[in-house]
Formats: structure tokens, sequence, C-alpha cells
């Protein structure tokens, strides 16, 4: 693989099935090498390959995150597909499920995330940043200073967010009125949930005096359509939650959260409440693992009285089943050599997409079929470098995941320049999917060490 391989790299992404359980609905990605920039179109697929997947969005810039409306009706999407040029901030747009010319719900300055369908399918919430005043004037000589009094005022790929702060919102789908913001105030918030009679939304928060400082999330409900009424804290003061997923009956919570007790790192587990925030219990304990994949990870999904979610194993990604009760043990539900990214589960059936060495993201179905081929191209027009998994042995006997990639056409009796490459983190794992900067150093004529020292995620 040479560097500008890079711009024939492609793949699938969050796949969601319909609520029928008969199509898929997920999002191919591709780069754009003469406008530089990323294109994503959603596409979708019969689950039972009694067709062929066709396109369903045009593609033309960035197309992505499909939700399907509960009652089957309409394909949500998020695209910056009307802005001005490549760095345009995404919209909410819906088209029928069916096809058709997709209709466009929201008008900001900032891009859309997190959306989620209320359950009677007539609104949308979603995350959105809201900017001071001061952003009015484009001119950056002529704009006034501005002072940020929390440490947390910027990202990376995000920019400013000291005057710029995530809020909760709410569109109807005929958008009579627009977008109607629920959430104010110097905080962040993220992953609205509706509850299954319509009436609340939770969320993730950051609020309080320290929560710059102590960066702590906890999980808040709101009720969506009583005025001025004050968000109450659900999740406890010795954890972190995020990503809450209401049980089809609205009774129970599922969530991630994460220990809080001034240390760090700590294993993310999945756990579940009340809706109401009592009895909280663990679910994965036992698993001794991250149950918080990086970077493609999701909320807790719901199938019946069990909750599937994902968990990084020896540079593996693996799915996992428990019991909403904590009865038994978690249950594997995809495992293998393989890095599994998105996922979804509706009454039994499981689509995801997963990643080898010497492939990038594919979509999957539940017995392990591979259902596309968009990277057929890309991994017959180039020789790609085999990937070696071994184990390195500490001196006091601990034992570290490692791999070794040899450039195409090894020859065993030279001598060759060997690359070490050391992940960030630093509580994250390299995987066993396809590594696009290994492949490309191995083409260059390197031999390629990583692994996931001890510390990272992936162990027990």
């Amino acid at each position: 693989m040479r560097p500008e391989d890079v711009y024939a790299l492609t793949g699938v992404g969050d796949p969601r099935i319909s609520p029928d359980g008969r199509r898929v609905a997920y999002v191919v990605n591709r780069i754009d090498r003469e406008e530089n920039g990323y294109r994503g179109a959603v596409w979708v697929a019969p689950l039972d390959g009694s067709e062929e997947p066709r396109q369903f969005t045009s593609g033309a810039r960035m197309d992505h995150s499909p939700r399907w409306s509960p009652d089957g009706r309409w394909l949500a999407f998020v695209s910056n597909r009307d802005g001005e040029d490549e760095k345009a901030h995404g919209e909410l747009y819906v088209l029928p499920a069916d096809g058709g010319e997709p209709r466009r719900l929201t008008e900001g300055n900032e891009g859309v995330d997190s959306i989620a369908w209320s359950p009677d399918s007539s609104r949308i919430a979603f995350a959105r940043r809201v900017r001071d005043e001061a952003y009015e004037e484009e001119d950056e000589r002529k704009r006034p200073p501005r002072r940020f009094d929390r440490v947390f005022f910027k990202l990376d790929g995000v920019g400013w967010t000291g005057d710029r702060r995530q809020h909760v919102f709410v569109v109807d789908l005929d958008d009579a009125a627009g977008a109607r913001q629920l959430t104010n105030g110097d905080c962040e918030n993220d992953e609205p949930a509706w509850s299954p009679d319509g009436k609340r939304i939770v969320f993730t928060s950051m609020r309080g005096d320290r929560w710059d400082v102590d960066f702590v999330q906890a999980l808040y409900e709101l009720e969506v359509d009583s005025e001025g009424t004050e968000s109450r804290r659900l999740t406890k003061e010795d954890e972190s939650a995020t990503a809450a997923s209401f049980s089809t009956d609205g009774a129970l919570i599922a969530y991630i959260h994460t220990p809080e007790d001034g240390t760090y790192p700590h294993h993310s587990q999945i756990a579940v409440m009340s809706a109401d925030g009592s009895d909280r219990r663990l679910l994965t304990s036992s698993l001794d693992r991250q149950c918080a994949p990086f970077p493609l990870a999701r909320e807790p999904i719901w199938d019946g009285d069990r909750v599937a979610f994902g968990i990084e194993d020896s540079g593996n990604v693996h799915l996992y089943t428990a019991a909403a009760d904590g009865s038994g043990e978690p249950e594997l539900l995809v495992g293998g050599e393989q890095s599994t990214g998105l996922y979804d589960l509706v009454d039994g059936v499981v689509v995801y997409t997963a990643s080898t060495y010497q492939r990038p993201h594919e979509l999957f179905a539940g017995d392990g079929k591979r259902t596309t081929s968009v990277c057929d191209d890309f991994v017959a027009g180039r020789e790609l470098a085999d990937v070696e998994r071994f184990t390195a042995v500490s001196q006091d006997g601990t034992e570290v995941d490692a791999w070794l990639v040899r450039p195409p056409g090894f020859d065993e009796g030279r001598r060759y320049p060997v690359l070490i490459t050391i992940h960030g983190g630093p509580f994250s794992q390299y995987g066993t999917g396809f590594f696009d900067e290994v492949q490309v150093y191995a083409g260059a004529g390197y031999c390629v060490l990583f692994s996931n020292p001890r510390g990272g995620s992936g162990y027990s």
C-alpha cells in the first residue's frame, strides 16, 4: 500500500435495522481526492438478500447517521449537502422509507448530532452547539474578545467550546415552529433518549460548579412538554454515566457506567437502573473488560429482556448480551479475530460491521456472513502486508498482545528497518482491524511492530 492509496479507502458504518426487521440502512464512506473531502451515502438492503443493496441518498457530500422512525415510514439522516463548502456543518433531513426527496428539518449555524426519534414518530431530539452572539461577527478582527472561565474550553475537531456549549433540542416532523431548545446554561449535553411514553428525555450531561475539573458525566431527565421544568439527575455521584437506553416498557434504563473514585482508568461497565434512578446493578463485572469500545461505540441495545453491547478484548472488539436482571453470565454474540464496529439488534436479528487485518469495515449478518463487498476493489487492487499476532512476555511474566507486520515480498535472508508505533489514549487498544498507517509503512519497506502495553485496554 502506498500513501496515495488512502484516497481509495472505503468502508461501511452505522447499520440500523428497520422496525419491521426486513431492511438495514447503513453508510458507505469514501474519499473525494479531487475535492479533498470525505463523502458518505446512506444505502439500504433487504436482510433476506432478496435484492441487491441500493444507494438511498446522493452522497454528494457527507450523509450519515441513518435512523428509521419507529412507525417505519421515515428515514432520518444528517448531511452537509446544502453547505457552501467542504467544512459545512450537518443538518437534519428526513425522507420516505421507500425513497423520495429528502426534506430538511433544521436550520442553524452548528452541526446536528445524536439524533433520536420520539416513540410516536412525530418528533426528533438531537444535540447541537449554541454560539455566543459574538460569533455573529464573521470578521474575527472585529469580533469582541472572549473570556473563558472554565478549564474545558476547546476540543480537537470541534474548536472553541467555552462559548459554544452543546444543548439538547427537539423538532417536529412538520417543522412548523422550528427546533426548540430544551437545555440551557454553562454545561455540556448530549445523547438524548426518549422514554417509551414520549413524555421524558434522558440525556448525558456535565454540569455543576466543578464539571470542567471533575469531568464527571451523569444522566439527567426532563419533561419534554413542560415549560421551565428543571432537569433532574438520575445517576449517582460515584459514577460517570452515558448513553442511556430505555427498555421497551420504560421501567428500566441501560447505560454505560464508569466508576468515579478519583483514580483513572477503570473499565466502563454496562449498568441497568430503574427509570427513576434507583436500584442500579452492573451486568458485566464478571467479564472484567472495557465495555465502551473506542472509537466505535453506541448505547446498549435492548432485545427483549437482554442488553447487547461491545467489549475490547486482546485487540479484538466483540459483541455480548447480558440479562437485564443480572442473572447468569454475559453471552458472546459476535466473536473472532476481528474488530467489530457499530451494530444493531432487532428481535434476535443482529447486523454489524467488522474489519480484519486486510479488509476495512464491511457489513455482516448475525450468522457471520458478509453481506457487502464495498472494499473488494480496494483489497484486490494492491498488495497488502500480512499481520502476525504474537505474545510478548515481561520479566514478571505479564503477557502483552503484540503484532508484527512484514513488507509484501518479505525475504527471510534480508535485514529490514523496524518501526515501533505506539498508541495514544493512554487507556485504549490497537486492534485487529485494518490499519492503514502500518500498511503504508510496510509498503515502504519497513517491518512494523505495534503492541498494547500493560495499562491499556483490552486486558483484565
